[in-house]
């Protein structure tokens, strides 16, 4: 660039010169046709330095011009090199609400990992599932970007034909009398089949209820008949939406729980398994235990879960794992 302007420059100089040069031929043109005046005059004159009126106005029209063309070549070089200049900053700037949308975009809400102050003489009861399913979804976790569904029907007695939602209910409500009379206040979730409840408003029930144990009632199901017993879900290590505190305490309460059922029935106990994407755990800010009461895809099993005085060991069972967990 700095060598174009110097082109420029010559060139004008140039230009500057032949001007004078011409002026100058003009002014002798025009003193040979005016009429002859003394040399004396014309001599002392000269010596002086002085330009005649025609010299002078040739040269002023001359560098006037030059000014001119100056300018003109100056501010178009300009004019071309603005959208080199600014480019580059309307890029930016185009590029500043795009940046600012990606960022609200794939920002997500922190994970809510307190927990809330427990009170040990109050327990949540969550009767599993419901008559009628909820597809629509919700996040498995506060902040989560995986969903699942709000809450579904469960699954079917290969024998009774009753439904695991019906199941639970009824082992639930023996559960809340059986605790009520040991001192408890206890929350229910539900109380009849007829609601649409999700999965993390279970949770909230509990946490409102500030409960010292959250505890979610579910039958299992295989494709194997063969297999039985007694499983119990508990939040693993590492939890990304719950407390270490919550996570210790609950995997201490569903041990508790499923080791109660167990004593009190004769079933077979499966152990614990850890999860991390089960909603109504990851929502919770209490210990939390689901307990699989056993599989009614199994002909006995589905049997004894559907017979009262079964479901009334299993009551008692779980009531004794509570009360071993919150004493």
């Amino acid at each position: 660039m700095k060598n174009k302007y110097k082109m420029i420059i010559v060139g004008l100089l140039a230009v500057l010169v032949l001007g004078i040069g011409i002026a100058l031929t003009a002014s002798k043109q025009t003193k040979s046709q005016q009429p002859k005046v003394s040399t004396t005059t014309i001599t002392n004159n000269t010596a002086k330095g002085e330009a005649s009126e025609a010299e002078k106005e040739a040269l002023k029209s001359s560098e006037q011009a030059l000014s001119e063309a100056t300018k003109k070549v100056v501010d178009s070089a300009n004019k071309k090199e603005e959208p080199q200049t600014n480019e580059p900053q309307q890029k930016q700037e185009a590029q500043k609400p795009q940046q600012a949308q990606q960022t609200q975009q794939t920002a997500t809400p922190a994970p809510v990992k307190q927990a809330v102050p427990t009170n040990n003489k109050v327990v949540c009861i969550d009767a599993g599932h419901q008559r009628y399913g909820n597809s629509a979804k919700e996040p498995i976790g506060p902040g989560a970007s995986q969903t699942k569904a709000k809450v579904t029907t469960g699954a079917t007695g290969i024998r009774s034909h009753r439904t695991e939602s019906q199941i639970n209910l009824e082992i639930a409500l023996k559960l809340q009398r059986i605790l009520q009379s040991r001192g408890y206040t206890v929350v229910m979730c539900r109380t009849s089949q007829d609601v649409n409840i999700s999965n993390k408003e279970r949770a909230d029930i509990a946490n409102k209820a500030h409960a010292g144990a959250f505890i979610r009632l579910h039958c299992d199901s295989s494709n194997n008949q063969s297999v039985n017993g007694v499983t119990g879900l508990a939040p693993a290590s590492g939890n990304p939406y719950l407390s270490p505190s919550i996570v210790s305490s609950s995997q201490s309460l569903t041990r508790a729980v499923v080791n109660g059922l167990c004593s009190a029935t004769g079933a077979k106990n499966r152990g614990l398994s850890l999860v991390n994407n089960m909603s109504g755990i990851n929502w919770t800010q209490v210990p939390v235990a689901l307990v699989e009461m056993g599989f009614i895809s199994n002909p006995n099993e589905d049997a004894n879960l559907t017979n009262d005085a079964y479901q009334e060991k299993v009551a008692n069972g779980i009531a004794n794992g509570v009360a071993s967990f919150l004493h």
